[in-house]
């Protein structure tokens, strides 16, 4: 769905090349006081990859592991922005503010809670003007509609959720301002609660997808892979990591038939680094 910044600004983390946020599906593991994310551009001559630094997202954590502050940085570390998050007593994120590289602010997020649930979220820009508005409503003790407004008040979008006889997030429906479904989301889940497989369904291309979660004998994720509706390959993210069980790279591939053959076809890459 094509939704107003309000949506990534209460993103508590970096953006992704790849269309997801890895850490909704990887833990961070050990003493971690900030990590780097560096995304590379990625380009073919004569036959061989090359890569090269695009920009690097520089996320502090606190001593919860929640995340303080991203620095975006340009390939030679000047600062594009900052953006700083707030939380509560009870770890729940309150505010968000960004900054430009002269320290000035660009916009903020405020969010508010009642009884540990998200009421809603606004969005005001650097005149301090509301430029958004989200608000969540809850059935049973879960979430079952995000609706979204801009800033005077009209309908944008909106998302309702469902959940399965144990409790996970089952189908998430997109809606349009004026009613329409933009895209459906079907999710299925391992025996032990990991995500298995995301089925995406897109109105206006008419087309269904499939993301598949795979795992390593430790129970990492290994690798996502993507299948079209006629369940062909077209698209892998391959995962590594470190001794201390940290992501350390992404790496996504197109997949093509091609000269008589599958080839993978390299396309982005993120790599990580802790301290």
């Amino acid at each position: 769905m094509k939704k107003l910044l309000s949506l990534l600004a209460v993103a508590a983390v970096t953006v992704s090349l790849f269309g997801i946020d890895i850490f909704n599906y990887v833990t961070i593991n050990g003493d971690v006081k900030n990590y780097t994310q560096t995304d590379f551009d990625i380009a073919s001559k004569f036959g061989n990859y090359y890569r090269t630094p695009s920009t690097k997202y520089v996320s502090t954590l606190n001593n919860s592991g929640k995340v303080v502050e991203v620095t975006e940085l340009s390939a030679r570390d000047a600062i594009i922005n900052k953006t700083n998050n707030k939380y509560d007593v009870y770890g729940n994120l309150t505010e968000q503010a960004c900054y430009d590289a002269d320290s000035k602010l660009l916009w903020k997020t405020i969010i508010t809670y009642n009884n540990g649930q998200k009421v809603d979220s606004s969005e005001y820009g650097k005149d301090g003007s509301l430029k958004a508005k989200t608000i969540f409503t809850y059935t049973d003790g879960k979430l079952t509609d995000e609706t979204g407004y801009d800033g005077d008040g009209a309908l944008i979008w909106k998302i309702i959720y469902t959940y399965n006889d144990k409790g996970k997030q089952e189908i998430v429906y997109e809606y349009n301002s004026d009613g329409s479904l933009d895209n459906k989301n079907s999710y299925t889940y391992t025996d032990d609660g990991k995500i298995d497989s995301i089925t995406s369904y897109d109105t206006f291309t008419n087309l269904t997808t499939q993301k598949i979660f795979r795992y390593a004998a430790n129970g990492t994720l290994s690798e996502i892979t993507t299948y079209n509706q006629n369940k062909q390959v077209t698209n892998r993210i391959v995962l590594k990591y470190d001794a201390g069980g940290n992501v350390t790279k992404l790496s996504e591939y197109n997949i093509a038939d091609k000269f008589g053959t599958t080839v993978n076809e390299l396309i982005a890459m993120s790599e990580y680094s802790y301290q």
